[in-house]
């Protein structure tokens, strides 16, 4: 039966791909049930949506799971009862994640098939998330409970164009697959920086690379994006054919379509040099010295360069800091790096090694598996709210150090000078920065641990410490209202910090290409456009 449901679905690409920037994506009469006899599918044939006219009492999940394992069979769709589905909610980086239970999992492999998922979810109104890697800290950031969550992972394509200017990336992949892949060839594209970050989450909320100083962000250098919108219409989104729809989808989130492709700009990239070194607290000033004058003086002097400081407590160690350095060329302590290299440090693992290397040592003592949180803020760079950031940290870590399996961390990472000329290219981003204003710095906050018996106090812990820092800033006039979505927890409101400009704008675009709003409601998971934090209740 699957042969003849599936008359011609390669005809929704075709048709779709000659859409023109000013088509209409969606007629008022749209017909969802036309739409997926168009993609190829014998609804008639298929009995659950046969029924589903007939207002089955059959729930609209049930349908959807169904009708798409009558299409593409049960390799695709795995149900609850299936063996592969407990793999399937093991492999998500947060317990948290892996405890939302959907319905069924939908395993695409090409955008077609993306393409009738959704029209079928919008004939049954069954939500649904899509997952890429799987890296988001908080439940049902890409999972959803008694839904289809859409797993990209089998949209796994790399390719390098002949002359090494592009490379075609799909969802499903982890940045380590990219490099791997890129690394041997002499090229590599702007990325993740831990190995285990899916491609797709990482990109379309902003993603920070090693090579951002001096390329921007991922999001910066995506060429085009190969799109499925909510009418199931396939779309080569690039500056040239549709400019609105691609400024939306960098840092505009999963609120548009279903991206099945990137197209990034490759640049020429050898071995580079770098790793981390580890400092005790008594090395906690210089370090900070030494962040401050990155941010101000070195990334603008030299775009190879990148350096994060985290700071963090281990059990049996006590506070500790951890210095992230790289440089874009195989060159050991660069001069950039002159005030971290004259730091003794307790520990270090930088030395020469392909990009690849790199992600896979940053992802060296990440825990998987277990419970976790991550958050975010910005501010303007300032030397004496660093000193208050790390001081607040420790001053309120004891009301939680006892909670077991504790990993807490507070991160200063620079949005420089280099970053945000990067933002420019191609008609500019939606993330609302200022480069007039900078440079800015992301503090971010993340915490592993063991017992939900724990959740309220840490969590409080956080929501703390942005109270404390951001009315020190605001007192100081360095506040600003950035959150980065891929450092946002669930408490936060990544797009409403965008700007109103950009978020109107963003909204704007949303009802253009997607006007019955599918992306908003059918997919209610991770950072909508315009409905506040999906937990509005700050910790307190």
């Amino acid at each position: 039966m699957r042969h003849a449901l599936l008359v011609s679905l390669s005809a929704l690409a075709a048709g779709a791909l000659a859409q023109t920037s000013d088509a209409t994506f969606e007629a008022p009469d749209f017909n969802i049930t036309e739409a997926l006899v168009a993609a190829g599918v014998n609804v008639s044939e298929i009995p659950e949506l046969a029924a589903l006219a007939r207002r089955s009492s059959l729930t609209a999940c049930n349908i959807a799971c169904s009708s798409l394992a009558a299409i593409y069979g049960r390799e695709k769709v795995i149900f609850q009862d299936a063996a592969a589905y407990s793999t399937f909610q093991g492999g998500y980086w947060s317990i948290l994640q892996g405890q939302v239970k959907p319905y069924c999992v939908f395993k695409p492999s090409e955008a077609s098939q993306v393409a009738v998922q959704i029209l079928i979810t919008r004939l049954t109104q069954c939500p649904f998330a899509v997952k890429g890697g799987g890296h988001a800290a908080f439940a049902g950031g890409s999972n959803i409970e008694g839904g289809i969550t859409v797993s990209l992972e089998n949209l796994n394509q790399i390719s390098l164009s002949e002359d090494k200017n592009t490379a075609a990336v799909g969802p499903g992949n982890r940045w380590i697959d990219v490099y791997q892949t890129l690394d041997p060839q002499g090229v590599t594209v702007v990325g993740g920086r831990v190995s285990t970050v899916g491609v797709s989450g990482l990109t379309l909320g902003g993603g920070i690379s090693y090579l951002s100083n001096k390329y921007g962000w991922a999001c910066d250098n995506v060429d085009s994006f190969e799109l499925v919108t909510a009418s199931g219409i396939i779309l080569n989104v690039s500056q040239k054919t549709y400019a609105d729809l691609y400024w939306a989808l960098r840092g505009g989130g999963n609120n548009f379509g279903v991206v099945t492709k990137f197209n990034f700009h490759a640049y020429p990239q050898g071995k580079m040099w770098g790793g981390a070194r580890l400092f005790s607290n008594e090395s906690f000033p210089a370090a900070l010295d030494a962040i401050y004058n990155f941010a101000t003086k070195g990334s603008p002097a030299d775009p190879d360069a990148a350096a994060i400081i985290s700071f963090g407590y281990a059990a049996g160690f006590g506070p500790l800091a951890s210095v992230q350095l790289e440089y874009a060329q195989p060159i050991a302590d660069a001069k950039v790096h002159e005030e971290f290299n004259a730091m003794t440090a307790v520990q270090s693992t930088t030395d020469i090694h392909t990009h690849a290397e790199l992600a896979l040592m940053l992802n060296e003592g990440i825990a998987y598996g277990v419970r976790n949180s991550y958050w975010d803020v910005s501010f303007k760079v300032d030397r004496s709210l660093f000193t208050f950031l790390s001081d607040t940290f420790y001053h309120l870590l004891p009301s939680i150090v006892d909670a077991a399996g504790l990993l807490p961390t507070i991160s200063i990472q620079a949005i420089t000078e280099g970053q945000l000329k990067g933002f420019q290219k191609n008609g500019g981003n939606s993330l609302g920065l200022d480069p007039a204003r900078g440079p800015y710095f992301i503090m971010n906050m993340g915490a592993n641990w063991d017992d939900a018996a724990d959740d309220a106090r840490i969590l409080k812990f956080y929501a703390d410490i942005i109270d404390a820092v951001k009315a020190e800033a605001k007192r100081k006039g360095l506040d600003n209202s950035f959150i980065y979505m891929n450092y946002a927890s669930q408490f936060q409101d990544p797009i409403g910090s965008y700007g109103v400009a950009n978020q109107n704008k963003l909204k704007a675009v949303s009802k253009k290409y997607d006007p019955q709003q599918v992306f908003q409601n059918l997919q209610p998971g991770y950072f909508k456009l315009d409905k506040g934090a999906p937990n509005p209740q700050w910790p307190s």
